[in-house]
């Protein structure tokens, strides 16, 4: 008769059952949890989504009242913040630049690509020599999130004043689920880059749609303004009272208001409106943006610069509209109750480039709008005058990349948004037109028979146009030469040299509906008189034509409606 196992025996085995049990639901909640994780992936719209659900379904397997998961960027040479709850977030960094440079605990456990698991005495010490960001806490852990050996990001929990402390356990733990939480981020950062380049191609799309339309319209436009701009200027040539030379003042002024507003569609479009690239003071550039911020729009800001290139090639002009429309949105994002702080300095990262960033402490933008703000006509502020139009940023977003650079934003409810500019220094050299690669003739003097009135051949297909310039042409001390195709104009300018008149200055409208337009004409009038100085003129403002006349044979470009002293002084500058 074999011996009854004794009390303690007994004890001992109920242990080892208790224990083996608690170990297979752990086991059993461990695999629900990453099965939960791996779903998540599916459901979650965005990676905050994601990160949430991970933080929800790991607090089910232990304490995560202090938890945070970094993103490691090896090419920027930094660590976001990506996700954080933590009792004292507000004191915490939401990035490290220079990584390298810059030790931390979140940094330790990248390098040495191993969990780190710290005490209160031993988080004391490394506090000592600055290893501690934030908040000192009384218990640290943090676990590296790897994939194939390279290193995504980290993922850590800390206590301040928990009693229970993280152990081995915990580490073994966090490490068992970080290859499941590793890939389901960096899936879910893949959908979310396809689908916001998706979203910015549209975008792109969207944006040249709107300006190819624009641009049109813009032109015919432009060409009615012609036609009243001229008959104004007509009238204040003639005009003998003051009243009434006032009263068409405020006319041209207005035409002219109304020509800028359709430039500024016409920034949308491929090539963007930019008419000047010239080298321009960049201190001097952001300065000037900025010194009439608070008078004229009411906006307050602090300004650091630091170490900028003297000059950068830009459109000046259309730069600033985009970090005007900019500053201004940070602005009315806090109701210009405090001051929008602005930074400029060379690019840490990309040599070559310009950083520009225009932070606020405003409303925040919500994570679903933040891709949508550049997209024209949206808005989250009321419409209508002084309130939101929904075009400053979209606006600012095509002037950026039409001088081939970055608009980025990042921003949070409640605790604001900044928006940095990435622009190039120097731009590099698109491919020129086929027309462009004409040769440019040698100019020779031409002899001049004498004549009383100095000829000017003008070219337009628009009959009205036609005729008030005659008219404008003949006032300013010129005998016009009229024409309404590009055959014609260089018919009548073969006629001109038949009779020995020489016709010195032409004008020449870009695009001809039925007939030879501008560049070809010129290419044609330089063959008979390589002497000869052109101006091109089109309502379209964005050509390329308009930005290198010269490549073309043209000695200026006026952008229509111009006005008499507009075209007076082009003349004179001949």
């Amino acid at each position: 008769m074999s011996d009854k196992p004794s009390y303690e025996d007994l004890e001992q085995q109920i242990k080892r059952l208790e224990l083996t049990v608690a170990r297979t639901r752990r086991a059993e909640m461990v695999n629900k949890t990453l099965f939960h994780i791996a779903s998540a992936l599916n459901t979650s719209e965005t990676l905050q989504d994601l990160y949430r659900s991970i933080h929800r379904h790991l607090s089910s397997l232990m304490d995560m009242t202090n938890f945070f998961i970094a993103v490691y960027y090896p090419d920027k040479n930094a660590v976001q913040y990506v996700f954080r709850r933590d009792q004292e977030a507000a004191l915490s960094p939401k990035w490290i630049h220079n990584f390298s440079k810059n030790p931390s605990l979140t940094g330790d456990v990248i390098l040495k690509k191993k969990p780190l698991l710290l005490d209160e005495k031993e988080l004391g010490q490394l506090a000592a020599k600055g290893r501690v960001l934030g908040s000192l806490p009384k218990n640290w852990l943090g676990v590296p999130l790897m994939i194939q050996g390279d290193v995504l990001g980290v993922m850590a929990v800390k206590s301040y004043n928990n009693p229970i402390k993280y152990t081995q356990d915990h580490v073994e733990l966090l490490s068992f689920v970080s290859e499941t939480i590793a890939v389901a981020i960096e899936k879910k950062r893949a959908e979310n880059e396809l689908l916001q380049a998706r979203e910015r191609l549209l975008r792109s799309q969207k944006l040249e749609a709107i300006g190819t339309l624009a641009g049109g319209i813009a032109h015919d436009f432009n060409n009615t303004l012609s036609i009243t701009l001229g008959n104004i200027n007509l009238a204040q040539m003639i005009a003998s009272s003051d009243p009434v030379k006032e009263y068409l003042a405020d006319a041209e002024q207005s035409i002219l208001q109304a020509k800028e507003l359709a430039s500024k569609f016409v920034v949308f479009s491929k090539g963007g409106g930019i008419r000047i690239k010239s080298h321009i003071d960049t201190h001097g550039f952001i300065t000037d943006t900025l010194a009439p911020m608070e008078t004229e729009h009411g906006v307050r800001f602090t300004l650091n610069i630091e170490d900028l290139p003297p000059v950068m090639e830009a459109d000046k002009e259309q730069l600033q509209e985009a970090f005007r429309n900019i500053v201004i949105n940070a602005g009315e994002a806090m109701d210009k109750a405090k001051p929008v702080r602005i930074e400029a300095k060379s690019h840490p990262d990309k040599q070559g480039m310009v950083l520009i960033s225009v932070t606020d402490h405003g409303r925040g933008i919500a994570e679903g709008d933040v891709e949508k703000v550049f997209d024209p006509y949206f808005s989250t502020k009321p419409m209508g005058k002084s309130k939101g139009t929904g075009l400053g940023l979209s606006i600012a977003w095509a002037i950026v990349k039409n001088h081939q650079g970055t608009i980025r934003i990042e921003s949070s409810l409640g605790q604001g948004t900044r928006v940095d500019m990435v622009l190039p220094v120097f731009q590099k050299e698109g491919p020129k037109t086929a027309a462009a690669k004409a040769v440019k003739k040698e100019s020779a003097p031409a002899r001049r028979i004498s004549s009383r009135k100095p000829l000017v051949l003008f070219m337009d297909d628009d009959a009205m146009i036609l005729e008030i310039t005659g008219k404008i042409l003949e006032r300013l001390g010129y005998e016009p030469v009229l024409a309404r195709t590009g055959e014609e104009a260089v018919d009548k300018y073969r006629s001109c040299l038949l009779e020995g008149k020489i016709i010195g200055k032409v004008i020449l409208d870009l695009e001809v509906k039925h007939g030879m337009g501008g560049v070809e004409a010129m290419e044609k009038l330089l063959s008979l008189n390589p002497g000869i100085k052109g101006i091109v003129a089109s309502g379209y403002s964005n050509d390329p034509t308009m930005e290198n006349c010269t490549y073309f044979g043209f000695s200026a470009a006026l952008s229509k409606p111009f006005s008499i002293e507009t075209l007076k002084k082009a003349l004179h500058d001949l």
